[in-house]
């Protein structure tokens, strides 16, 4: 279901584009450079939507943390863009990760959400893990 950019990583998509209505699934850094992407979505499409999600996720933080009268290190939790073509919906998925998904109206909103919140975590823990036995053999 996906195409590998950092093999550890694709496997995390495949719960996603298995929904009904999903078109396209992401990872990426918070900084815009794609780690994984599903198979229907171009390389080059994927590096566009990664870079523009990225300054999405910073624009939608710095108007809603004065909006919201939020601290200064309010966290996004979720950007979604609801057009009449679709959904677009992004949320952290770790240390300076991303996770998105684009599709179609009948996309469940609310089973895509669970889906990404719980494949997200899953990459978070993933990396920690990682960091963690990278600082253990450094000492």
């Amino acid at each position: 279901m996906t195409t590998p950019d950092r093999d550890n990583e694709t496997w995390y998509l495949a719960p996603i584009t298995e929904i009904p209505g999903v078109r396209h699934a992401l990872i990426m850094t918070l900084d815009g450079m794609v780690q994984a992407r599903s198979e229907d979505l171009p390389k080059d499409a994927a590096d566009g939507i990664a870079a523009m999600t990225s300054s999405l996720h910073a624009a939608s933080r710095a108007a809603s943390i004065p909006a919201l009268e939020a601290p200064a290190d309010s966290p996004i939790e979720t950007v979604t863009v609801k057009m009449e073509a679709g959904t677009y919906m992004v949320m952290p998925a770790g240390a300076n990760t991303l996770i998105a998904a684009a599709g179609d109206d009948s996309m469940p909103m609310g089973v895509v959400a669970h889906t990404m919140a719980r494949q997200a975590m899953k990459l978070g823990e993933q990396f920690m893990s990682v960091s963690a036995r990278v600082n253990d053999g450094a000492s």
